[in-house]
């Protein structure tokens, strides 16, 4: 019906005028401002009044004008009232919730205006008469009696100016009439004005919701896109930090030890033993980045102090000096912005190492303040002037940056004014979340569906996990550094310094009230602005307020319930037993479970089914209280519960229908209770006298049973219905949630089968290129030792030509990881800069590696 607009309102056009012409259809006096009219043709007048309604939601603006026009002509023309005439009212809420907004205002006052024309016309008619009969009236026979329609019964003169009454008394009557009519008539005006504002907010978050499930839905594709390219984002930072990182040592050792170990062959032993045992590292990392899961473990904080040792070590000539101002918490960082922190300072002393020259002071600056780490590395190195060899920028940069944004963070990076180089980075104590509740900063709403960032995190589980939403946190305003409350200098830090402080700074906390409540409301529910940018009347926020606020207000609901039907303690089927207030706590314990019946509505189902057994079976009474529970519990499990929620709260509501006629059966027996009449079955108790025979409370047993039966089944079918109209709120959300966890089992295959489809290739190549270097160390070892067997010294010249070589292996080994890295870096992507670019991957179908490297080299 939601998708055939015209035929619903059709078929409940024609319903409601079975029903008006079965309730007017007796009405034999009605008299006209101009005529006296016949019952027939108030019944023209009330078909003619049907139309409007046909069209209230396909066309509401036209639907509502010719209500406008007919009302205006049958208060002329036809009968003073119609019982059509309520459908006025219908035509108003229509134009409200589903015409065009800015029209509302003149709508609603043209209603008001007709309705005070309506009771002065009203009472003018019925004081004085029609005017062209003058004022004689007729009570004609009913168009539905044995006599013919149409045939006059008795003929009156009402008693007004025609009979010589005066104006003073037929004013005052008109005054009377206008008194009584005029508030119930703008009083309904106004209280459906209020109905459609507060529906019309309803659908605008419904119309909402579904738009934004629509999108979730068209992007499907663009987020699998998306986490493909992420994906290759991920193995290049991580193959940047892994192998280029070790390359860089490597190159650093072997130039080393050209000159130091030239005269020393202990020393040249040990810097070739060093540059293999680093490049079999680097190759077990790789395969394990390369991995099914796709994340390799990663160094994190506390690992900072090892990673300035062994840099100090591999080049001695930079000097490293470590400050900590304020108080050093690493157990509070998150896991991402813990192994951030490392690969920033990991990429800066890189960094320095190639390019700021010999003979450098680096400091590493630690600021722990205001839940926020920023990490500071400069040197007095080459600076800006480090481009004038020639060499380009790399990527090391671009993954810093995007690991220290996965964390919720920000980088600065750049040459200083006075000479060298500074990088600044700053990350939040707990991630987004902290920073969000701590600092102030904002979430984006939504991440760019084009990749030109990550969108994974640097060690994302690739399995069965989901993936973070795309947010990111932009932190632009830095907190200045506060006076310190300790500073610690350390030229040679180990490790590990700070987890045996872990737990004086443990901090656990509470949930508290406020994360209480925030649970309770609909998370994708606000206060929806149409597309014309108007501004919400009370009424709609309100209303959006209520649907944001829904288990609030089932609470309220609840407990007003309660008060309701408690105090009337209307008892149906039986009259009161001695456990009658038994009866009524078991019936509000039912109602009060209601406050659960969106939150939790299978929970609120099980509660009311297992009372209403209790009650059905121990108790002689039924309240109507109960009777309300059930039949909202069992409705709001099948439309909010889960999708199979029908079947088991199906076989509850069968249950209980069996459960009433049994009951009803015992009743016409004379048992109070049905566990009475079980307990005189069954031998323990004397069964009572009968009070009627056994096959009119067999049959009463089952017309109560079939009549449960169909009014739960109405009931189910009336839920299933609503589930799958789209036009609830929380059903929309629960479906919105299912769409993005699909979406995000989708990105994860994406990313697994670009990771897969990549990996062999990455595999071979960076195998290949590492155990290059790694057959050149083990010769120069080799060589080394035969040497040492023929109890000779090896020549300074054979030493250097091994170290030579070395070098020259791990210079070429670096540059094709370099091309590796573009090609992972520059292709594949789906964004403006790459549009019509020859290397550019097309993900589906997508080239091989090897062409793609093959197009780079050229």
């Amino acid at each position: 019906m939601h998708g055939h607009v015209f035929a619903g309102d059709l078929i409940i056009t024609l319903v409601i005028g079975v029903l008006l012409f079965g309730v007017t259809g007796g009405i034999t006096y009605n008299p006209g401002l101009l005529f006296d009219l016949k019952p027939s043709t108030q019944m023209a007048w009330e078909a003619a009044m049907l139309i409007p309604l046909l069209i209230r939601r396909w066309w509401p603006q036209t639907g509502a004008l010719l209500c406008v026009a007919w009302t205006l002509a049958h208060l002329i023309f036809g009968p003073c009232l119609l019982g059509a005439d309520i459908l006025a009212l219908f035509m108003l809420y229509s134009v409200i919730v589903y015409g065009n907004p800015k029209n509302t205002k003149a709508f609603i006052i043209l209603a008001l205006i007709i309705g005070l024309l309506a009771s002065a016309l009203v009472a003018w008619t019925m004081t004085n008469g029609p005017l062209l009969t003058g004022g004689k009236v007729h009570t004609w026979s009913s168009w539905n009696d044995p006599n013919p329609n149409g045939v006059m019964v008795t003929k009156d003169t009402l008693g007004s100016i025609y009979t010589g009454t005066s104006m003073s008394e037929v004013a005052d009557m008109m005054a009377q009439y206008m008194l009584v009519l005029t508030p119930i008539f703008e009083v309904c005006i106004i209280s459906t004005v209020i109905v459609a504002f507060w529906q019309r907010a309803r659908l605008a978050t419904v119309c909402m919701m579904r738009e934004r499930n629509e999108a979730i839905a068209a992007r499907d594709q663009n987020e699998r896109d998306i986490a493909a390219l992420a994906e290759r984002a991920r193995i290049a930072r991580d193959m940047h930090d892994v192998v280029a990182h070790t390359l860089s040592i490597i190159i650093v050792q072997s130039d080393g030890g050209r000159y130091a170990g030239t005269h020393d062959p202990a020393v040249a032993r040990n810097t070739m033993e060093t540059i293999r045992h680093e490049s079999e590292r680097a190759l077990h990392d790789m395969q394990r980045l390369l991995g099914v899961f796709g994340g390799s473990p990663h160094a994190d904080y506390n690992d900072i102090g090892n990673l300035v040792e062994q840099a100090q070590n591999v080049s001695p000539d930079i000097r490293i000096r470590r400050n900590i101002t304020g108080t050093a918490s690493p157990e509070q960082l998150g896991e991402q912005a813990s192994i951030a922190s490392y690969h920033v300072v990991q990429e800066a002393l890189t960094n320095i190492r190639k390019y700021a020259g010999p003979h450098v002071d680096v400091h590493i600056k630690e600021s722990w303040n205001n839940g926020l780490l920023t990490l500071t590395i400069t040197d007095n190195g080459h600076g800006a002037a480090a481009n004038i060899d020639g060499h380009t920028p790399g990527y090391g940069l671009l993954g810093m940056k995007e690991r220290i944004e996965s964390a919720g963070g920000s980088l600065q990076a750049g040459p200083q004014l006075g000479g060298g180089f500074e990088v600044m980075a700053t990350l939040p104590y707990g991630g987004k979340e902290q920073v969000t509740e701590e600092t102030g900063e904002q979430y984006a709403s939504e991440q760019s569906e084009f990749c030109n960032t990550t969108a994974i995190s640097s060690k994302a589980k690739l399995s069965d996990e989901a993936i973070a939403p795309h947010t990111v946190v932009n932190i632009s305003a830095r907190i200045p550094d506060q006076p310190s409350e300790r500073t610690q200098e350390t030229n040679q830090p180990t490790g590990r310094d700070h987890r045996s402080n872990a737990l004086q700074h443990l901090r656990i906390t509470a949930p508290n009230l406020h994360d209480l409540l925030k649970s309770l409301k609909l998370k994708s529910v606000e206060l929806a602005n149409t597309s014309n940018s108007r501004g919400l009347n009370w009424v709609e926020r309100v209303s959006a307020w209520t649907q944001h606020h829904y288990a609030l207000m089932d609470s309220v609901g609840a407990v007003a319930l309660v008060m309701l039907l408690n105090r009337m303690s209307v008892t149906f089927f039986f009259d009161s037993s001695p456990h009658a207030q038994l009866s009524n706590a078991i019936a509000a314990c039912c109602l009060l479970a209601l406050a659960l019946r969106r939150r939790f509505p299978e929970t609120c189902a099980l509660i009311v089914f297992v009372l209403s057994v209790v009650q059905l079976v121990f108790l002689g009474s039924i309240e109507v209280g109960h009777i309300v529970a059930s039949l909202c519990a069992l409705y709001s499990a099948v439309l909010y519960g889960r999708e199979h929620a029908w079947r088991w709260t199906g076989l509850a509501a069968a249950t209980c229908s069996v459960l009433m006629g049994l009951k009803i059966a015992a009743d016409q027996h004379g048992y109070t209770t049905l566990f009475g009449a079980i307990a005189a079955f069954v031998g323990l108790t004397e069964p009572v006298s009968v009070t009627s025979s056994t096959t009119a409370a067999f049959f009463t047993g089952v017309m109560y049973t079939v009549a449960v039966l169909m009014l739960c089944a109405g009931i189910m079918a009336w839920a299933r219905w609503a589930r799958s109209s789209d036009s609830n709120a929380l059903v929309l959300q629960a479906r919105e949630e299912a769409l993005v966890a699909e979406q995000e089992k989708q990105r994860i295959l994406a990313a697994n089968m670009e990771r897969d489809r990549i990996s062999t290739s990455i595999q071979a190549e960076v195998t290949a290129t590492l155990n290059s270097v790694i057959n050149q160390a083990i010769d120069g070892i080799r060589m080394l030792d035969a040497a040492e067997t023929q109890g000779k010294e090896p020549t300074a010249d054979e030493i250097s030509t091994a170290f030579k070589a070395i070098g020259e292996q791990g210079r070429a080994a670096l540059k094709r990881m370099r091309e590796l890295l573009g090609v992972l870096r520059e292709t594949g992507f789906s964004d403006d800069a790459h549009a019509g670019s020859a290397s550019e991957l097309q993900l589906r179908p997508a080239a091989p590696l090897e062409e793609q490297l093959q197009r780079v080299s050229r």
